[in-house]
């Protein structure tokens, strides 16, 4: 194997009814992998540049096609190259988030894809009279360590044109919430993203 979409296709070959497509719609080509409400999506600057690698929860109602608010996407700097972020068109953007095709980095790349493919995690969306305000990531499994985290939501102009201010304003106002307001108001929606597990037997 001589680049990524070789080593990401024989992969993935290994395991039972997953789906694969190619979006080309964005600036640089895309490969998604998909089974059970999980997906992962490699975006390619040629054969042997990832762009970015990233992974969720997905869900398809009446032929639609839904996302979760929070993704993983693969770090160089965090723990098992894991970071959790608020799901947004944009995307990232950095060397921080790319891994050119060397047998370090298949080691790098494999360790991230432990998380989608062996561990999965917990995601817990808080609303407050009905609007969703933070989603906390836990651990679905004791065999895979992830960092806790918990990621307060920007709606989608504060994501794409931030002022200065939006996120400390969305910071304090969680703060409030959690800790003033009335516990019946407060709705916890919880959401297991499942390991995709099953490859494919011999018999």
């Amino acid at each position: 194997m001589e680049n990524w979409i070789e080593y990401i296709d024989l992969k993935f070959s290994e395991y039972e009814k997953i789906n694969s497509h190619e979006n080309k719609n964005g600036f640089y080509p895309s490969r998604v992998y998909k089974i059970n409400g999980t997906y992962i999506e490699f975006e390619f600057d040629g054969i042997t540049k990832l762009k970015k690698i990233e992974c969720g929860k997905y869900w398809t109602i009446d032929n639609a096609e839904y996302i979760s608010n929070a993704k993983a996407v693969f770090e160089q700097s965090k723990n098992n190259f894991i970071m959790f972020l608020q799901t947004s068109f944009d995307g990232e953007n950095g060397t921080e988030y790319e891994l050119n095709f060397t047998s370090e980095n298949i080691k790098k790349l494999d360790q991230f894809l432990k998380l989608p493919i062996e561990s999965g995690w917990i995601e817990k969306l808080y609303k407050y009279k009905n609007g969703a305000y933070k989603i906390e990531i836990e651990n679905l499994s004791n065999d895979f360590e992830i960092n806790n985290c918990e990621i307060i939501l920007l709606d989608i102009a504060e994501q794409d044109l931030p002022f200065v201010g939006d996120k400390l304003s969305r910071k304090i106002n969680t703060f409030f919430i959690d800790k003033f307001a009335k516990k019946e108001n407060i709705k916890v929606e919880i959401t297991e993203v499942k390991p995709i597990e099953n490859k494919k037997t011999n018999a």
